[in-house]
């Protein structure tokens, strides 16, 4: 289930938004070592607190698979102020119709569904969900700042993406990035989640064994 939180309904959610900051936490600080903010196992940073939107995908009965978060480029963003070095010799992208995205985060424990093509059905569902909503808002282009292995799981999931400037070295050699993405209807059709399959004895068993 996807879910559009924006500053108007975000008490609406709280619970949702609060998983979420936790699966950053162990995510982003338990599993990968990077250099963030946590208070009581939750991440957050100072972009939380302006008024960002984030994308979201649940199991539909208060369980949270996913998250993603959204800047406006015209204001304070990652990109910008925190990893300029990816632009190489170019200036950030400034732009009305574009917009960052961040913490992308996936709880891959939950999330066990896999499509055809190798990635995750909640990733897919979460990138739909954001494409879409930038889509109907009239905004044509997404930057991010990812590591490379990233890279590979966007493009497999229908990401039209490039990248704006070297490979940048951060914490203890993590290769990082940044990207350019096509944000359009062709892009959210190749994107779109792929039906989940029923289970069968097989799967099952295949559950159970991972």
């Amino acid at each position: 289930m996807q879910h559009l939180i924006t500053p108007t309904n975000r008490d609406e959610h709280a619970d949702l938004l609060d998983q979420m900051h936790l699966l950053r936490g162990s995510q982003f600080f338990d599993r990968r070592k990077w250099r963030v903010t946590v208070e009581d196992g939750r991440e957050r940073d100072l972009y939380d607190d302006m008024n960002p939107l984030y994308c979201l995908v649940s199991d539909g009965h208060g369980k949270l698979l996913a998250s993603t978060r959204v800047l406006m480029t015209m204001g304070p963003h990652m990109l910008a102020d925190v990893f300029p070095d990816v632009m190489g010799d170019e200036e950030p992208l400034r732009h009305p119709l574009a917009w960052e995205i961040s913490r992308f985060c996936v709880d891959t424990k939950a999330a066990r569904e896999a499509a055809p093509n190798g990635i995750n059905h909640v990733t897919r569902e979460l990138l739909h969900c954001l494409y879409s909503a930038a889509h109907k808002a009239g905004i044509t282009d997404f930057v991010a700042v990812h590591d490379v292995y990233m890279e590979r799981i966007l493009k497999r999931a229908g990401c039209e993406m490039s990248r704006l400037g070297p490979i940048v070295l951060y914490d203890d050699g993590l290769k990082t990035m940044g990207s350019h993405f096509e944000v359009s209807q062709r892009v959210i059709n190749a994107m779109k989640p792929l039906p989940e399959k029923p289970a069968t004895p097989a799967n099952v068993t295949r559950l159970h064994a991972a």
